[in-house]
């Protein structure tokens, strides 16, 4: 439970149990075996910059962005925006899937980061969500800037990302 609590305290974000559990699901439903599908991760504006709040799929925002691979187009953005504002909520990440069991950035996942701002997370989660996960299993990036992106896989996703009963 220490060993929790540290992860937890440091990680780049943290999420509940039962919100990553519906995340998983919400994009293996979405997923179908057969493309990527993808999220926004919100969390309150003013406290606890790092906790995940909210889920909001791509195709909640933008019907036509579950295409075979990520196509969330520039419609999508005012209605994120727009609900960000009426609930008091920031964009603090983004997950999406791969088909196999590779996390790390692909040359577009790198090049077009969903939200171009310092210290944003951006999850990548493999199987397409078919299956419940563990922390390990997830590659989590944290954009730099104009210095790239920090990745963390395996053992070390386990520091990056916290997934617990409080969070």
């Amino acid at each position: 439970m220490i060993r929790e609590r540290l992860f937890g305290r440091n990680a780049s974000l943290r999420i509940s149990r039962r919100t990553w559990r519906r995340l998983v699901q919400g994009l293996g439903e979405r997923a179908g075996g057969r493309r990527e599908a993808g999220a926004f991760l919100l969390g309150d504006r003013e406290s606890s910059p790092r906790r995940v709040r909210r889920v909001v799929f791509y195709d909640d925002l933008d019907p036509k962005s579950l295409t075979g691979g990520i196509s969330f187009g520039f419609e999508g953005f005012p209605r994120l925006w727009e609900l960000c504002d009426r609930e008091q909520m920031r964009v603090i990440g983004d997950v999406h899937t791969h088909f196999n069991g590779h996390v790390a950035q692909s040359h577009t996942d790198a090049t077009n980061p969903m939200i171009a701002r310092k210290g944003h997370v951006a999850l990548i989660v493999p199987d397409l969500a078919a299956r419940s996960l563990r922390t390990k299993e997830v590659g989590v990036h944290r954009y730099l800037g104009d210095e790239g992106w920090s990745s963390s896989m395996g053992k070390d996703a386990r520091a990056a990302l916290y997934i617990g009963w409080w969070a």
